[in-house]
């Protein structure tokens, strides 16, 4: 829905502006309902009844909560199918050609608008070249905002934030706080990583999260346990980090840093000797393990793209590796893969891989976001 969320004081305040302008062309304008809406904020007393209410949804359903196909501009029409009839609980807005830019509020409302559960809108918004939505406002680069002012990148930040929110968006997958090696080249490329140590890293992440809140969204650290002294980038095959042991005073720290931020956590295809066995760390429950001891035993847990090369099995199998060891959302790229998606974990619960509280646990962090974004769980009898 294109409006900005803000909690304060138990009570969740939905404002909606009255007109969208598209950065690229300030003179396109698109009319939004004004409203302003005081909705009971989610809170841990409330999840026993938010519990209950998505335990009387079908299985699939509930399943669906945590699959999150891409959506492409120019397959709109099989991502409102996806979202009306497979009921996924989340989309991840994938570069939209400047026409549906445009009208970009209007689209997401009306996507949203065909769930019955509620649906979340995410994407990628780094900035520089890694920010989707470019067409809207473009903004430098993580590595260029570190050389600015703490005045400066708040300026940007705050008034891009309080944009993507007002266009619809909900789930930032942002900032990265991987912290580049002491000497070499990051896999990432240089641009995508802040500039300075770990404790440097995790104050400019805190920068980014505050302002992605402060505009009703939720922030995504990504990519935990850490990428930047990873062998290889994982868009191109399995990156191998150095020894876990290594890894605790140097790449985990911005992650401990921001452990009560509120942030949820993207989590990637790294290999991590000493604690995934070879595995991604996507789908290691001892990696998800260690982030939730970390501090967030609650935290909304996300895998990288599942379609990235990194990955060498198909994206469903994939999938049900990911929930196994803990993940609560599944991301990918192919909008055509969703209902295998669906299938695969529901066959996994049906076998005994998965358990029912399996997909409730994470079924239940999604409906909480849903519910703070004015979708409260309704039952179905």
């Amino acid at each position: 829905m294109p409006c900005a969320r803000f909690v304060a004081a138990g009570l969740l305040l939905v404002s909606c502006t009255s007109t969208y302008t598209n950065g690229s062309d300030p003179a396109t304008t698109v009319d939004l309902i004004t409203a302003t809406t005081l909705i009971t904020a989610t809170t841990a007393v409330d999840a026993p009844d938010l519990a209950a209410c998505i335990a009387t949804w079908p299985l699939r359903d509930r399943i669906a909560l945590m699959v999150w196909p891409g959506a492409y501009s120019d397959e709109w029409s099989y991502v409102e199918q996806a979202v009306r009839e497979l009921h996924v609980g989340g989309v991840v807005l994938f570069e939209p050609d400047d026409a549906f830019v445009a009208n970009l509020a209007v689209h997401l409302a009306g996507l949203d608008a065909l769930s019955p559960h509620g649906l979340l809108i995410a994407t990628d918004e780094e900035g520089g070249y890694v920010q989707r939505l470019r067409a809207l406002e473009p903004i430098p680069s993580q590595e260029a905002m570190s050389a600015l002012t703490p005045e400066e990148r708040t300026t940007i930040l705050d008034h891009h934030a309080r944009l993507i929110a007002a266009a619809g968006l909900d789930v930032v997958f942002g900032p990265v706080v991987d912290v580049r090696p002491v000497v070499g080249n990051n896999p990432l490329d240089e641009y995508r990583l802040f500039i300075g140590d770990p404790q440097e890293v995790a104050a400019l992440g805190a920068e980014y999260v505050a302002a992605w809140q402060s505009a009703g969204m939720l922030p995504v650290l990504k990519h935990f346990p850490g990428h930047g002294r990873a062998s290889d980038d994982t868009h191109e095959r399995l990156a191998t980090t150095p020894p876990l042991d290594e890894m605790r005073d140097y790449d985990l720290v911005p992650f401990q840093q921001l452990a009560s931020s509120g942030a949820a956590v993207m989590v990637g295809h790294l290999n991590v000797p000493g604690l995934t066995d070879g595995l991604p760390a996507s789908m290691s429950p001892a990696a998800i393990a260690l982030l939730r001891g970390m501090g967030y035993a609650d935290a909304l847990v996300i895998s990288d793209a599942l379609g990235m090369d990194a990955v060498s099995i198909n994206a469903a199998d994939a999938a049900v590796l990911s929930v196994q060891a803990g993940i609560d959302v599944v991301i990918f790229t192919a909008i055509s893969e969703t209902p295998g998606i669906i299938d695969a974990i529901e066959a996994a619960v049906s076998d005994g891989r998965l358990t029912v509280a399996d997909i409730d646990d994470s079924a239940l962090r999604v409906a909480r976001l849903l519910e703070a974004d004015g979708r409260p769980c309704v039952a179905v009898n």
